[in-house]
């Protein structure tokens, strides 16, 4: 079940705006899975050591507790994440940096 999406609706992250916490290896909490849209042109998805690129035709999907970053590949970029639990999972209690 999708319960949020990072920026809001209507809006995106960009080349010029990436949230430092995005940039950095971070990880969602337990139970937590999330997707990296991207809308327009190329973003770099980093796991562990490998390397994906992703654009509008190949989203990354976020496991639980899995390091992962993020660095934009390209000037017109706009992408945003949504986060999922399973139903009746439990509250969500997830501090996100400069989000």
């Amino acid at each position: 079940v999708k319960y949020s999406q990072v920026p809001t609706l209507d809006k995106y992250f960009t080349n010029d705006f990436i949230p430092a916490g995005l940039r950095k290896d971070h990880s969602t909490k337990d139970g937590t899975w999330g997707v990296i849209r991207v809308n327009t042109g190329k973003l770099q998805y980093i796991v562990g050591d490998e390397t994906f690129e992703l654009s509008p035709s190949q989203p990354g999907v976020i496991e639980p507790n899995v390091k992962h970053s993020v660095k934009s590949l390209s000037d017109d970029l706009e992408f945003v994440v949504e986060f999922y639990r399973l139903p009746d999972s439990g509250p969500v209690d997830e501090k996100r940096e400069g989000l």
